[in-house]
């Protein structure tokens, strides 16, 4: 039976979420654990990556497995053999024709400031600090030139392993509470250092260093390069919808 795995993890000791032949993944230590559960080898199949550092508040993935367990007793079983750092938070049967990579899906990414004049100890792991004031309003202004379908080949590397760098971003968004500034997007999908580079772009805009259309030149017809990536340990991904039939 195929399952599908809500997954969450703090990033910090990890290099990103694949398994990796010279480092440790979160991939790697999952399928350690499911395999030590069910007795046999277990593979998993994630959402999309997370690069080194990242965190995630509800990564997907799907595996087999050799027969169904109910589901406390899975989620018992599988995370007393887990680090701290890493939870499956729920699990459900979907048919086995699923595929968490590329069934119809959008996600959301959230990258989390911390705007005090002192780095809070408890968020140095999971925040970016920035300690001149930002300007949120103008940055949520500022954020609503990438909403919609747009290429974003400036915000990713100089040669990205995919077929087409266009992507829609269907809600952005800049929030504060407090000492805390988010930024917020959705998407039908991310190219590699998207996120951190439109919040890279953000921050300085808040910042003041900027102007407000710096975003919007960076998409078509323009290309401005996009030179900001915010650190890794402030990117989360926050949620990964499914629109799963059978």
């Amino acid at each position: 039976m195929r399952i599908l795995l809500t997954l969450q993890y703090l990033g910090t000791r990890y290099a990103g979420w694949q398994t990796q032949t010279n480092a440790t993944g979160v991939q790697q230590v999952i399928e350690a654990a499911l395999s030590s559960l069910f007795g046999q080898a277990i593979r998993i199949e994630g959402a999309g990556r997370t690069d080194s550092g990242v965190h995630a508040l509800a990564q997907r993935a799907h595996a087999d497995v050799p027969f169904a367990l109910p589901r406390s007793g899975f989620l018992r079983g599988a995370n007393d053999l887990l680090p701290h750092d890493i939870r499956i938070l729920d699990v459900e049967e979907v048919p086995d024709a699923f595929h968490c990579r590329f069934a119809p899906h959008a996600k959301t990414y959230e990258y989390r400031i911390w705007n005090g004049e002192v780095a809070d100890v408890f968020r140095f792991e999971t925040h970016a600090h920035v300690l001149q004031r930002l300007d949120d309003s103008l940055m949520h202004a500022a954020a609503q030139a990438i909403a919609g379908e747009h290429d974003f080949k400036a915000f990713t590397v100089a040669s990205p392993e995919v077929s087409s760098t266009t992507r829609t971003v269907s809600n952005v968004a800049v929030e504060r509470s407090s000492d805390v500034v988010t930024v917020s997007v959705t998407a039908d999908g991310f190219l590699r250092y998207m996120v951190r580079r439109i919040a890279g772009s953000l921050i300085e805009i808040g910042r003041g260093k900027l102007d407000g259309e710096a975003l919007a030149r960076s998409l078509e017809p323009q290309f401005e390069a996009a030179r900001w990536t915010a650190p890794a340990k402030g990117l989360w991904l926050a949620r990964v919808d499914y629109r799963v039939d059978g």
